[in-house]
């Protein structure tokens, strides 16, 4: 028996041993062969018998996208070894031992990595309206006072920092309002704009919402606002106020 033919002869017995599917002739064939030559570990074939069986199989094929996965993360499924591709041996196995085998292994390979970030959640309202005022000691805080009879009850302060252009409204006792027939807007009065207030955003009061944190949403940049006003308007808010129902103001 030339080298070639014993090399593949060893492959073919080596195959079967990771198979458990030998003969007690054929196991003392593999072990006189492991004494005469300076064999690779067996470890391969256990690889190369699962992937033969996925791809061979007839009576339980894997999917095809799970075979390209599979193929494209285990390298030993598309491991090929500079040898004489001649034929082998395969002694058929369970097909789902094929099944078993594949999921195991895409298991293994898609564990996730223990050292990924988890992204931090997102902050609530209120939450944020802390964080500025404890990052940035200049933020201005201004007391919200009743601006007529209806909403005497309201308290709370708008809280705004000019260089982070971001602030956040805090009331209490705000009525509630029905989205469908108006809506809450605030007004930021900037006093370089010529007296026309811009628009710092629409918000609604839910039912059971005795305080909330409002984020202000201005349309355009403020600088140094002198006072900032809540409206009351139709749905949707509008360009420019006739402040016919003003609910709260706070001034600096």
């Amino acid at each position: 028996m030339s080298a070639a033919e014993t090399y593949d002869r060893f492959d073919e017995l080596d195959a079967g041993r990771a198979l458990g599917d030998l003969s007690l002739e054929e196991v003392k064939e593999w072990k006189k062969l492991v004494k005469d030559q300076q064999s690779e570990k067996s470890s391969d074939f256990d690889w190369i018998s699962v992937e033969l069986e996925i791809e061979n199989s007839e009576t339980c094929p894997l999917p095809s996208s799970l075979v390209t996965r599979l193929k494209s993360t285990i390298p030993a499924f598309t491991k090929t070894e500079a040898r004489d591709p001649s034929p082998t041996k395969i002694v058929s196995i369970l097909p789902w031992l094929g099944w078993a085998a594949a999921a195991c292994l895409l298991f293994f390979f898609n564990l996730p990595d223990v050292d990924t970030p988890v992204p931090a959640p997102e902050l609530t309202a209120a939450q944020k309206l802390e964080k500025l005022v404890r990052d940035a000691p200049e933020t201005k805080r201004l007391a919200f006072s009743p601006a007529s009879d209806p909403y005497a009850g309201i308290s709370g302060e708008v809280v705004w920092n000019d260089d982070r252009q971001e602030g956040y409204m805090s009331l209490k006792n705000l009525p509630v309002n029905d989205p469908s027939k108006n809506q809450y807007q605030l007004w930021i009065v900037d006093p370089k704009r010529d007296e026309i207030p811009v628009d710092g955003g629409v918000f609604d009061i839910p039912v059971g919402s005795a305080a909330a944190v409002i984020p202000i949403r201005n349309a355009l940049q403020v600088s140094k606002p002198a006072a900032f006003v809540i409206t009351l308007e139709q749905p949707g808010g509008v360009v420019k106020s006739k402040q016919e129902v003003v609910v709260a103001l706070a001034k600096s």
